[in-house]
């Protein structure tokens, strides 16, 4: 058995199999991992969608003290990462959008339609309970304790609230928390971005290139919710912020000031992210889910999701900063906060908007005055 790569939470294993010749093995790090309700979302799928995911060929799901682990298949060098057809530049960016495409075909047409009725009335409170989850976990990190007394953060010259105050306006404001609602609870992937996205190579030349999808829940934790949040994965990557912060092309700088102040740059011009820099495939990406036929019906049933991205934006960054080194955790940090500011003060200032336009139009006589 021989280590193949080793992330956060899990570890990959290459074995050979006497029936089966070579698989991979997926096993947690520790019993309390999430890879026991990744087996779960992989083995309830229906029949039509299992080749474009991963077959569970043989899981330990016992709760006894012992970490789970599940077998797939191995895939061999006729597969390839998007990522790395991204970055590398082996396709046009034509090429690119028709994988990307690929795989959000499969996501809209076979598992956001799955949806949860019954977890649609507590969804705002859980998600203020998972950002407050993390928003706890930094709060217990020496370095971060000093740094979130503060009201304000100061980045990039502008003035931002701090996590805590934003987090306590989700809390005590029932009108903001409720623009956290989504039209439906749907299963969700998760962790949904390039590098969760496999290609088959041989396929590249069919009009439909066989793509497989990696990984789901392993982010943070949840298969089902908003399918706004496998957009903001997706969007995090693409727009070469998070491959900035992960690969340390950043660089911060503490300013003098009554409250702390940063200066963050990410290093996007690098060419390790030259694929990336001029946001075309981003720009081409947000078009895509805005006009494909594919993506209307869950689209045009939720109208308000892309206002939700930031807040997903956040609580991805956010949940990182116990997971990495510093200074990349401070950097997670402050992208985590400037993401949730975006969501708070935006939604605060529409429906500020929406609520002077009604008092205006009564005042016209546009309206009748309420009850």
């Amino acid at each position: 058995m021989r280590l193949l790569r080793e992330g956060y939470h899990e570890r990959l294993f290459l074995l050979t199999d006497e029936r089966k010749g070579l698989i991979v093995r997926k096993e947690a790090k520790t019993a309390s991992s999430t890879l026991l309700a990744e087996i779960a979302w992989l083995e309830e799928l229906p029949a039509a969608l299992h080749r474009y995911f991963p077959r569970v060929l043989r899981s330990a799901k016992d709760t006894r003290g012992q970490t789970p682990f599940y077998d797939m298949p191995y895939f061999d060098h006729n597969w390839v990462l998007l990522s790395e057809l991204i970055l590398t530049q082996a396709l046009n960016p034509a090429g690119v959008l028709v994988l990307i495409a690929q795989a959000l075909q499969v996501m809209f047409g076979g598992i956001f339609p799955t949806t949860y009725p019954e977890e649609e009335p507590g969804y705002p409170d859980r998600m203020v309970s998972l950002l407050d989850y993390w928003v706890q976990r930094i709060a217990h990190l020496p370095t971060f304790a000093p740094l979130l007394r503060a009201e304000t953060l100061g980045l990039n010259g502008a003035a931002l609230c701090n996590i805590l105050s934003l987090l306590a306006r989700l809390k005590d404001e029932p009108d903001l928390r409720e623009q956290l609602r989504p039209a439906a609870v749907r299963k969700v992937h998760g962790d949904l971005y390039p590098e969760n996205i496999l290609v088959r190579v041989p396929s590249l030349r069919r009009s439909v290139p066989q793509v497989m999808l990696l990984d789901p829940i392993a982010a943070i934790g949840l298969s089902r919710g908003d399918f706004a949040m496998d957009i903001a994965k997706f969007r995090s990557w693409l727009s070469a912020e998070l491959l900035a912060l992960r690969l340390g092309l950043f660089f911060v700088r503490e300013e003098r000031d009554q409250s702390p102040a940063f200066v963050l740059t990410l290093y996007t011009e690098d060419p390790q992210l030259r694929a990336l820099s001029d946001g075309a495939l981003l720009r081409e990406f947000a078009c895509l889910v805005d006009t494909a036929g594919w993506a209307r019906v869950v689209c045009d049933a939720d109208p308000q999701w892309q206002q939700r991205v930031s807040f997903y934006e956040a609580l991805y960054a956010l949940s990182m900063v116990p997971l990495v080194p510093f200074p990349q955790s401070l950097a997670r940090f402050l992208v985590g906060a400037r993401h949730l500011h975006n969501f708070v003060c935006d939604t605060s200032n529409q429906q500020s908007a929406i609520g002077l336009g009604l008092t205006e139009a009564r005042g016209h006589g546009g309206l009748p005055p309420p009850s």
